[in-house]
C-alpha cells in the first residue's frame, strides 16, 4: 500500500468519524428533545389525572346531595300522601254525615 493510499484511507476514516460525531450530536439533540416532550406529556397526564380526580370528587359530592334531596322529597311525598289519605277519610265521613241528614237521618 502506497503512502497516498494510506493517506486516503486515513482521510476516509477521519471523515467518517467526523460524520459519526455529527450524527451522534444530532441524535443527542433529538433524544434530549424527545425526553423534554416525554416529560411534558407526563406532566400533562398527571395534571389531567388530578383534574379528573377533582371533578370526580365534586361529582360524588353533588350526587350525594341529590340523593339526600331525593330521599327528603320521597319522605315529603309520603307525608303528603298520608295527609291526603287522612283528609280523604275525614271528607268521606263528612259526606256520610251530610247524606244521612239530607235523607232524614
Amino acid at each position: 500500500m502506497t503512502e497516498e493510499q494510506l493517506e486516503r484511507k486515513i482521510e476516509f476514516i477521519v471523515d467518517t468519524l467526523a460524520q459519526v460525531a455529527v450524527n451522534d450530536q444530532k441524535h443527542d439533540i433529538r433524544l434530549a428533545r424527545l425526553e423534554r416532550i416525554a416529560k411534558l406529556m407526563v406532566r400533562a397526564g398527571r395534571r389531567e389525572r388530578r383534574h379528573r380526580h377533582e371533578q370526580n370528587e365534586r361529582f360524588d359530592q353533588q350526587f350525594a346531595r341529590v340523593n339526600d334531596a331525593l330521599a327528603q322529597l320521597a319522605e315529603a311525598q309520603k307525608r303528603t300522601e298520608d295527609s291526603i289519605a287522612h283528609t280523604d277519610s275525614k271528607l268521606d265521613a263528612l259526606v256520610d254525615i251530610v247524606r244521612q241528614r239530607m235523607n232524614g237521618g
